[in-house]
């Protein structure tokens, strides 16, 4: 069983790539767990009817026990894709990645993680700031990281950051793939993620180009593979689901993430410096 889990700053478009490519791989007759860890629930938006919806926080507060069965959380979605939603307290309450936690003790109770599936993809929140959010690759769960980002800065700090963690937890076994970018239209974009990835020590895998069928997609609960096969997006993800297939199992690599000076020294050359003279101009009255 193939498992990448699909990390990056909130926003970056991590829900679009894994549901995504999810559909891509159960239409050529792969079978797909996909595992949404965010207590906002939403992976399986594109997937799955709303009135089947369930998170197994859910599940769990009604069945009081670890033992609840499978086909109460176990949702069926577009093309046999199996989807988890792992759900959260409300929102101001409790511990947000403690139903990430519980997810994976109640997968392991199930024996869904043993090879039940060719590919189990997990969609997480955001940064890596605890360690339910981490549990993908501090448990070893998810194998391969595949880190979505665009070449605003936060979306780089963040990514950075997470290569922080994959170094904290190589002992796992995680490694990381490479970064997918989700371009946002700066100036640059794909040199300077280019660079940046160099010094990761990773790869650029296949961009994914600005398209407003990705949000007409969102407002018809479908993934633009669905609803729009030959928009510019579609087609970028197609190309990314072949790079994934195809990736040697060896490829995949410890980062070496940039010190904190370091990433400064970086947005400084790399996306401040260039950008300085049409900073100015937007500026100006």
């Amino acid at each position: 069983m193939r498992a990448i889990a699909f990390y990056g700053k909130g926003g970056s478009g991590k829900t679009t790539v894994a549901t995504s490519l999810s559909v891509l791989l159960a239409k050529q007759g792969q079978k797909v767990l996909l595992l949404g860890c965010d207590p906002k629930h939403d992976t399986a938006y594109a997937l799955v009817p709303h009135n089947q919806r369930a998170t197994l926080v859910e599940m769990l507060q009604k069945d009081g026990t670890l033992g609840v069965k499978t086909d109460s959380f176990l949702m069926k979605g577009t093309a046999g894709i199996d989807c988890v939603e792992a759900g959260g307290p409300e929102p101001g309450v409790g511990c947000a990645g403690r139903g990430i936690t519980l997810m994976f003790e109640v997968l392991t109770k199930h024996g869904l993680m043993n090879g039940a599936y060719d590919w189990a993809i997990f969609d997480v929140l955001g940064d890596v700031v605890c360690g339910g959010f981490a549990a993908p690759i501090r448990s070893g769960f998810a194998q391969e990281v595949c880190i979505v980002v665009s070449g605003e800065v936060l979306s780089l700090y963040a990514a950075n950051n997470l290569c922080k963690a994959l170094v904290r937890y190589k002992g796992t076994g995680v490694r990381l793939s490479g970064l997918i970018p989700n371009l946002r239209g700066v100036t640059g974009e794909k040199e300077m993620l280019a660079r940046f990835a160099q010094l990761l020590g990773t790869r650029v895998f296949t961009a994914i180009p600005r398209d407003p069928s990705v949000h007409i997609a969102h407002v018809q609960s479908r993934t633009v593979v669905e609803e729009a096969p030959e928009s510019a997006a579609a087609q970028a993800l197609m190309l990314l689901k072949d790079e994934l297939v195809n990736l040697a199992p060896d490829s995949s690599v410890t980062p070496t993430p940039l010190s904190d000076e370091a990433f400064e020294q970086f947005v400084q050359t790399e996306w401040l410096r260039p950008r300085a003279a049409t900073l100015a101009e937007e500026s100006l009255p």
